[in-house]
């Protein structure tokens, strides 16, 4: 993100980020002020009418992310004063919340401030409460009126600052990690804000935004936990290794599922779900200037995780032309050269790319000839639809020597709070990855652990054709992307997972006001249905849009339904000339 002074092209864009009056501290979409329309030509307010010198005293910064405005500031006489001036509000759009942008662009305006007043005025709506605390914050102090010669109402609050304070201050440090920012997308925190708008607007909340499975364990894993818990002895640390009957269940249920021989005492982690595995790894096995290759899109973890370990990333493309499985032949061998690690997720989230035996057996080539260790997300390994079950990299001849995989009982058995998950293959990266976790925690509570162990001891049991959880959502996958169907809208029918990959309309694709971020906004704002952007997975998948099969049939038709309506709306507007929304 960048800051500059408003140019005169800039003029349109900014008038409609002060009348969406999206500021960064939570102002609603109506607006809150500016209903008069004279808002046009605001280079020439701030800047130079024309054939008249421009004013010195005053000027407006915009905030650009990519050439887009997304927001900004100014700083104008206050009620005609030579000493005090206006700092108008902030307005900008919520991606930029939590990027320390608002007070690069404070710093700014109160630099300019500076040269030519002696105090600076503000005002803010009194409803407006992390507005307020981040004012104060910033050394405004709150009046108890309006000051001479204002116009405005009582109901707003009022500020002021001391421009010519000179007495030494030492600079406000930021206990905010830069680095965090580099984690992965805002915009999920974006669409929990999103809903919850919709939410006061009175909606009918569906939300097919959140990977989180919707379902219990069954009554029998239910009861084992019961049990469990309640044996005094159950309340020691656990420790990291796990234990011998965890990390046996594991082995045997890899040999049972995939024909893999793990080794049950090097060759397997428990883990505090799969994504503790993700988000650690890269500590464990890289140094920092490294570099590792991740699909895009891809879940945000996989960035994360590099962003905190100090490593870089190189992105391999997802192309719906190639089914969304990764071009081996297409990564450089330069890249090859450098990379620690190469993390694929088959199939994955968001998209549920399904892969056979050749392509595996082509990776484990290459990254044995690369000396590449490969990092593979198993998680959905469960969630196989129309006879597909997904392949483990074990199932390739030598692939111990060159790969880890990670599995999950959050999705196979809706284990998803207990937080228990396990980490297989390569002895060496698996003990990487203890030794770190040996730092880090003291493990999985064992009651959880008996836990699984049960689970995956009726999995084995299960008899033949007996499917787990996949019925369920290969029903709800049918159901969803058939009702989309008769709605109008053709989406592509995922194979496997709980995840629906959905291309927007093309009449939309059409327009460059659309982003799969607006998409998702407006659906929940409009018709209350949440959903993901594909934005949020990574560049490739702008353009996309994540559904996610977490409610029960009826609801998912009602979804379709409401999404229908709400997609054919957009298409008629946009048809008829209008703009769509961009935000």
């Amino acid at each position: 993100m960048e800051i500059r002074e408003i140019r005169t092209e800039d003029n349109a864009a900014i008038e409609r980020v002060i009348r969406e009056c999206l500021i960064e501290f939570g102002g609603n979409r109506e607006g809150l002020a500016w209903a008069d329309p004279g808002l046009s030509d605001l280079y020439h307010e701030y800047n130079a009418r024309e054939g008249e010198k421009p004013y010195h005293n005053r000027a407006y910064w915009v905030v650009l992310d990519g050439g887009r405005i997304i927001g900004g500031c100014g700083i104008a006489p206050y009620a005609g004063s030579t000493e005090v001036c206006e700092l108008q509000k902030m307005y900008l759009y919520g991606e930029a919340r939590g990027t320390g942008i608002a007070g690069r662009l404070l710093r700014i305006a109160l630099d300019f401030a500076k040269k030519h007043y002696q105090r600076c005025y503000l005002e803010t709506l009194s409803s407006m409460h992390a507005a307020n605390r981040f004012y104060r914050k910033n050394g405004f102090v709150e009046l108890d009126g309006p000051l001479e010669g204002s116009e405005h109402f009582a109901c707003d609050a009022w500020y002021i600052k001391d421009l010519n304070d000179d007495s030494p201050k030492k600079e406000k440090r930021s206990w905010r990690a830069e680095k965090l920012g580099s984690m992965g997308s805002s915009i999920f925190s974006e669409a929990a804000g999103w809903r919850e708008e919709a939410e006061r607007s009175g909606k009918d909340i569906i939300n097919l935004g959140i990977g989180a499975p919707d379902e219990a364990p069954s009554a029998a894993i239910r009861g084992k936990l019961s049990e469990a818990v309640l044996r005094e002895s159950a309340y020691k640390y656990p420790g990291t290794r796990g234990t011998a009957e965890f990390r046996g269940r594991c082995s045997d249920w890899m040999r049972h599922r995939f024909g893999a021989e793990i080794d049950p005492n090097t060759e397997i982690l428990p883990l505090l779900g799969s994504q503790d595995g993700l988000a650690h790894l890269a500590q464990a096995i890289c140094n920092p200037g490294d570099l590792a290759i991740l699909p895009n899109p891809g879940y945000p973890i996989y960035a994360g995780s590099l962003a905190i370990a100090g490593v870089t990333p190189w992105l391999l493309p997802l192309r719906e032309e190639n089914d969304f499985l990764p071009d081996l032949d297409a990564v450089p061998d330069e890249v090859w050269e450098q990379a620690v690690f190469i993390l694929l997720n088959f199939p994955g989230n968001p998209i549920a790319a399904l892969t056979d035996y050749p392509f595996l057996e082509k990776l484990v080539t290459l990254a044995k000839k690369w000396n590449v260790l490969i990092v593979h997300d198993l998680a959905y390994s469960e969630m196989g639809f129309d006879g597909y079950r997904p392949l483990s990299i074990f199932e390739i001849p030598g692939a111990l020597d060159t790969a880890v995989e990670l599995h999950s009982f959050s999705k196979s058995f809706n284990m998803a709070g207990c937080r228990i998950g396990f980490m297989a293959g390569n002895a060496e990266a698996v003990g990487a990855l203890r030794e770190l976790k040996g730092h880090i925690d003291f493990g999985a509570f064992e009651p959880i652990q008996e836990t699984a162990v049960f689970a995956l001891e009726q999995a084995m049991a299960a008899p033949d054709g007996d499917r787990g959880v996949a019925p369920i959502y290969e029903r709800r996958r049918d159901v969803f992307v058939e009702a989309l169907a008769e709605e109008g809208w053709q989406v592509r029918k995922p194979g496997a997972t709980m995840f629906v990959w959905a291309r927007l309309p093309e009449k939309l694709l059409m327009d460059d006001s659309w982003s799969s971020k607006a998409f998702s906004r407006e659906l929940m704002l409009s018709e209350g249905i949440g959903s993901i952007p594909g934005c949020a997975f990574g560049s490739e998948g702008e353009g996309y849009v994540r559904f996610s099969l977490v409610r029960d049939e009826a609801a998912l038709r009602e979804a379709a339904r409401r999404i229908g309506r709400f997609v054919r709306g957009m298409v008629s507007i946009n048809t008829s000339g209008s703009v769509g929304q961009s935000g």
